[in-house]
């Protein structure tokens, strides 16, 4: 069920605390809500303005700005948001995010910090067996940028995020029950060929492609403005410790600065504005 909505190419690579690393900025946001919902913008991230599509998912908003639905070939993800839950009330759902339709779907119900970031999120499959639930948890530093993740699916597995100037430069991903599938990655913004980093103008966020966290359908949550900040830049390559492997990136940028395409190896990712 985790690959109910594929993007074409990324099918195999898209669809991961009990250690805690420190970073630039350690406070953590995910208070109980306190401000009224309808003040959520994904411009509050993509602060040059939200790419119209993004690995071939077309993007819709609402009159708010706020994003209601991504569309692609292979399915769509609806976001539904809770206008009457305003920030200290009793426990609501603020956001409902839907992947995929009929009688195989994902329905996460998300609950949001302060910052109009998810603090967690309850999520249902659906499939034709009946219905499974997973639970995600989400800090944030005090840049607002994603600092650990937590998520309970057949086994405890946290990840932490370590930051160097407002870079991811290293993440961790422990399995409570599997500890022998840990991962660590060491995240670069330069390389052989890219001297200087390059900025992350649009905003764009690949957590399991560049930065070796295994996000699965919380991706879809980022381009809703829903999922913390971007890195100042773009990665350019990614380091697996564990398997001592390196990947190496590469961005096609417009004449404004704004990424087009995304390429690992034959894998591309186009992105519009």
């Amino acid at each position: 069920m985790k690959k109910i909505l594929t993007i074409t190419c990324l099918t195999t690579m898209i669809l991961s605390a009990t250690t805690t690393f420190s970073s630039c900025s350690s406070d953590n946001n995910d208070t109980p809500n306190v401000q009224p919902f309808t003040a959520i913008n994904p411009k509050n991230v993509f602060t040059g303005g939200l790419p119209k599509t993004a690995a071939e998912m077309s993007i819709q908003t609402n009159e708010k700005g706020q994003v209601v639905s991504l569309k692609s070939e292979e399915g769509i993800v609806t976001f539904k948001y809770n206008e009457a839950t305003t920030r200290g009330t009793a426990p609501a759902y603020d956001v409902i995010m839907t992947v995929g339709d009929g009688k195989e779907k994902l329905v996460c119900n998300l609950y949001l910090n302060k910052d109009g970031f998810v603090s967690r999120c309850e999520e249902e499959e659906y499939n034709l067996e009946g219905m499974e639930r997973e639970l995600w948890d989400f800090t944030y530093n005090s840049d607002g940028q994603l600092l650990t993740m937590l998520r309970i699916e057949g086994g405890k597995e946290t990840t932490t995020i370590k930051y160097q100037d407002g870079d991811i430069v290293e993440t961790k991903t422990v399995s409570a029950s599997e500890p022998e599938e840990s991962s660590l990655y060491k995240v670069y913004y330069t390389s052989n060929t890219i001297s200087t980093p390059i900025i992350n103008k649009g905003c764009i966020m690949l957590f399991d492609e560049t930065l070796g966290i295994d996000m699965d359908e919380m991706r879809y949550a980022y381009y809703a403005g829903l999922l913390g900040k971007a890195t100042k830049h773009l990665p350019v390559r990614l380091v697996s410790e564990k398997y001592q492997d390196t990947s190496l990136f590469e961005w096609t940028l417009n004449a404004a600065g704004y990424p087009t395409l995304f390429s690992a190896g034959v894998e591309k990712y186009p992105f519009t504005w």
